[in-house]
């Protein structure tokens, strides 16, 4: 009996003495539970994972600019090559028309020798002095010939398939005279012949520093 007395006081105590907890702070201890870990996961890992992705999206931006760049660079510098094959291509077919110093005396050789092979009697073969322009000079040349009419078109013929470039500018005629059965002319004609000038020439003719045109 005593025994029962004694758990009867136990449990009345408890009833009296612990106040059992409202489903409100048991809901709220249960959520604290649940919502608190995940608060830390993410403030501890999610938002740092999240700063590392958006650094490494920004470090991502700035290779695909670089790589862009890169790439327009690339292309810019092709179309360079291409023009630099370009201009050695032209360069190639201008050296071919317009003759370097040291083969103008081969050339005025060869015009003359187009003149005799015409049937053409070279009286005087003159090359002027050079007239320098930008990048080539003009080389003047005057003839003195005696010959038919149709040599002299035989001979200006030869002379524009030259590889070099010959112009004809000026062409006198003289009072025909008949010899051996054959209307003979005492002509003159007047060509200009070029070629490119060397580097030296052409950093010659540029001003000097310091030094005004007059």
């Amino acid at each position: 009996m005593k025994v029962n007395k004694i758990k009867e006081a136990f449990n009345s105590f408890l009833e009296k003495k612990v106040v059992p907890l409202d489903k409100k702070i048991i809901i709220a201890i249960f959520a604290l539970v649940i919502i608190l870990p995940t608060i830390a996961f993410y403030f501890l890992h999610y938002t740092a994972k999240t700063k590392e992705i958006r650094g490494l999206e920004s470090q991502a931006g700035k290779l695909r600019k670089e790589i862009a760049g890169a790439k327009a660079r690339a292309a810019r510098l092709d179309e360079h090559l291409a023009e630099m094959e370009e201009t050695k291509r032209l360069f190639a077919e201008a050296s071919i028309l317009l003759p370097q110093k040291k083969e103008i005396p081969s050339l005025l050789t060869n015009i003359s020798a187009l003149g005799t092979n015409s049937g053409l009697n070279m009286v005087t073969f003159s090359p002027g002095g050079e007239r320098r322009q930008e990048f080539y000079a003009e080389i003047p040349v005057t003839l003195k010939v005696n010959g038919p009419y149709h040599n002299i078109g035989t001979f200006l013929y030869e002379v524009s398939k030259l590889d070099r470039i010959v112009s004809a500018v000026n062409i006198t005629l003289g009072a025909p005279a008949m010899q051996r059965g054959e209307m003979i002319l005492s002509s003159g004609i007047s060509l200009i012949t070029y070629r490119f000038l060397e580097e030296s020439e052409i950093e010659a003719q540029k001003p000097q520093k310091g030094k005004k045109r007059r």
